[in-house]
């Protein structure tokens, strides 16, 4: 005779709008949802002698991580987040498109003004002296 095993809760569904935070004993947990409504993913790890986690495989696969992705570590408050690091150059420019706010910069045909008077303005070295 075993243990009655409880049925699984369906996954819980968090608004976008502030992390979501539970704390159980000591661990504090934070969930920061995208822009997008997703299922929120549960998973337990144990912290090794080594100061190693094994992160849980449908984590894994859900994050589309692979061996050797780098993996940017946030501490906020009590809580880390974890994020991979863009593989390639242009997942870096899809992952920070938009994020610089430069005045003057509101459309690319200003942007391509401001980079033709940057180049204008280069002085060449031809070697005379």
């Amino acid at each position: 005779m075993g243990k009655k095993q409880e049925p699984h809760a369906e996954p819980v569904t968090y608004q976008p709008s502030e992390p979501q935070t539970h704390r159980i004993g000591e661990a504090l947990a934070a969930y920061v949802v995208a822009e997008r409504e997703e299922a929120a993913e549960r998973g337990t790890t144990r912290l090794s002698s080594k100061n190693q986690i094994t992160l849980p495989v449908h984590i894994v696969r859900q994050l589309g991580l692979r061996p050797g992705d780098e993996i940017d570590l946030l501490v906020v408050g009590g809580t880390i987040q974890l994020e991979r690091l863009p593989r390639t150059p242009r997942e870096w420019v899809e992952k920070y498109r938009g994020s610089i706010d430069v005045s003057g910069w509101e459309t690319k045909e200003r942007i391509d003004a401001y980079v033709r008077g940057e180049r204008e303005s280069w002085t060449r070295d031809t070697g005379d002296s």
